[in-house]
């Protein structure tokens, strides 16, 4: 199948899950009160907040196919990071309303996550495929790793990588981590309601 065949075949696919979740967020409209916060987030798409950092989110580039971290206050009506999740929580993908695309993640500790055309993996890998993963409790944690569902022992990663900026989020391209021992809150994440 040529490269052009999938792309149409991923945009079709892609549109038709858009087409329903513009429905189902028609339906919230009409069903709930104009206010409603979750009308509202389901019709504009959701931001995925980091466990540890949580004035950061996850957003899409503009101008490649990485992804990158945020604050809330400069994310605030920017739709590359804005994401709707297809599927459940055990195996779902994550698309990205400003960029039109899927992130995807292509195997290896602390491999870039990237954006990409919905299908453009293949169709055995699960490349695009994420789940909801470990889940620490107390203290108001309230997040769960953010986890490949092609290699489940990597988790998307907000630390930055640098010694001296430990307590920091990344200002590089997000990659993934594994899972290890002690504090692990950089590699969860929750959603919230975009503003």
């Amino acid at each position: 199948m040529s490269s052009s065949t999938r792309v149409s075949q991923s945009r079709r696919r892609l549109g038709a899950r858009l087409a329903a979740a513009v429905g189902l967020a028609a339906l919230c409209l009409t069903a709930a009160p104009a206010t409603s916060a979750s009308a509202a987030a389901t019709a504009s798409g959701m931001w995925l907040q980091n466990g540890r950092f949580t004035d950061a989110v996850l957003c899409a580039s503009p101008d490649n196919n990485g992804t990158w971290m945020m604050s809330k206050a400069a994310a605030k009506g920017n739709f590359y990071c804005r994401w709707k999740q297809f599927g459940i929580d055990g195996q779902f993908s994550l698309y990205n309303l400003g960029k039109d695309q899927v992130m995807a993640f292509h195997g290896g500790n602390e491999t870039p996550v990237v954006m990409e055309p919905e299908g453009s993996s293949g169709s055995g890998a699960h490349d695009e495929l994420w789940s909801w993963g470990g889940q620490e409790s107390g203290d108001g944690w309230d997040a769960a790793a953010l986890q490949s569902y092609y290699d489940s022992g990597q988790n998307v990663d907000a630390r930055s990588p640098y010694l001296d900026q430990r307590d920091k989020p990344r200002t590089d391209q997000v990659r993934t981590r594994g899972w290890r021992h002690g504090d692990q809150r950089e590699l969860t994440w929750k959603k919230v309601a975009a503003l």
